[in-house]
């Protein structure tokens, strides 16, 4: 695959992680700007409480919030980056999930503002990287948008992100651990015909995909008792900055491939369905998909574990997409036409409906 973006975005302006840190994010504007427009979802905002506000209102002279219940799509957001333009509104700061935080640098791209991003979850590492996963107003997956420059800061409250449901952990997870399996599928370790980067970005990969393995269940444990251990820390980290690190290094290169493009694919087909359901965890059932591609089924064992364990989809009809011939059509053919698939290669071919077929089999 090309790579989609010629500068390496490595990191966001300042990452900071810790616990009470949302009091922070009024320090974090005014290296940018005074008057930032915060916008988030409704329970994000009731989570960061009277932190947030009280660290904004005791550094800048004047701010507005905004709660944002619809999808990260380009037509609210140029809405707000002309009220930002408009009120004169000089910093973003995004406070919420994967949409909130995509659509917050959506909103500093229209309107040229800097993006502080305030993750409420784990479950993606939007916050902090370069680019937005876009969507129509009704859901619909339009493709993303990849920026030429980073993310200006990330405020990461290890104690919010430490109270979010297991569901919510695990989607982030599960989206980083695709990572490395997802580049995998055409990297080779003993090969240098790749673009520059990508390789750095296999070997971080591969580091974070065994630590997740080896420390997601005892960092749940720890969390569900309130303990905050290193390896809590270090587990938030790797789901949200060391993650969005590798997508900035691959820079759009071989850094996805089946278990998004099923990710894609569904929303595509079954927006309305698969609403309810994270980005993480539909990008965990296709992880299922991509590991019997690679020939590592196997690995397929603890990821189900913790499906099921926690009450997560694994199925199709999990995620309400219907595992029947039409459904398994649409998503062969939709994604044989993608760059996951070398749709002029019949080994290839037949290797993925094969994988496909496992996974509309999964019972």
């Amino acid at each position: 695959m090309p790579i989609k973006e010629e500068s390496f975005r490595i990191g966001s302006g300042r990452y900071i992680q810790g616990e009470g840190y949302v009091e922070r994010v009024g320090e974090e504007v005014r290296r940018l700007g005074n008057f930032p427009l915060v916008v988030g979802g409704k329970t994000a905002l009731c989570a960061t409480g009277d932190g947030l506000v009280s660290g904004i209102s005791q550094n800048c002279d004047k701010y507005e919030i905004i709660t944002h219940t619809s999808t990260c799509n380009d037509e609210d957001a140029e809405k707000l980056a002309q009220l930002m333009n408009e009120k004169g509104y000089d910093v973003v700061v995004g406070v919420g999930g994967g949409v909130i935080c995509d659509f917050a640098k959506l909103i500093g791209f229209f309107s040229q503002k800097p993006v502080v991003n305030v993750p409420t979850s784990s479950a993606t590492c939007a916050a902090y990287t370069p680019l937005s996963v876009r969507y129509t107003q009704d859901g619909r997956t339009v493709g993303s948008k990849h920026y030429p420059y980073e993310v200006d800061c990330v405020v990461v409250d290890s104690a919010i992100i430490a109270k979010q449901p297991p569901r919510l952990l695990l989607a982030g997870v599960f989206d980083a651990l695709a990572k490395f399996v997802e580049i995998k599928q055409r990297f080779r370790e003993d090969s240098d015909d790749f673009p520059m980067g990508l390789d750095y970005a296999y070997y971080m990969s591969k580091y974070s995909h065994t630590l997740l393995k080896n420390k997601t269940k005892k960092c749940l444990d720890d969390m569900e008792k309130g303990n905050i251990t290193d390896d809590v820390e270090k587990l938030i980290f790797t789901t949200i900055g060391a993650t969005g690190v590798i997508s900035g290094i691959a820079r759009g290169s071989n850094q996805t491939a089946l278990a998004h493009k099923f990710y894609e694919t569904a929303r595509f087909f079954y927006p309305a369905e698969t609403r309810p359901y994270l980005h993480g965890e539909i990008v965990g059932v296709g992880l299922l998909l991509q590991n019997h591609y690679n020939g590592e089924v196997e690995n397929n064992e603890l990821i189900l574990e913790l499906m099921q364990k926690y009450n997560m989809p694994f199925r199709l009809k999990d995620i309400n997409v219907p595992a029947d011939d039409k459904s398994f059509e649409e998503f062969f053919l939709k994604i044989c036409d993608s760059s996951a698939v070398n749709k002029e290669d019949a080994e290839e071919v037949e290797r993925f409906r094969i994988s496909l077929q496992y996974l509309w089999n999964l019972k």
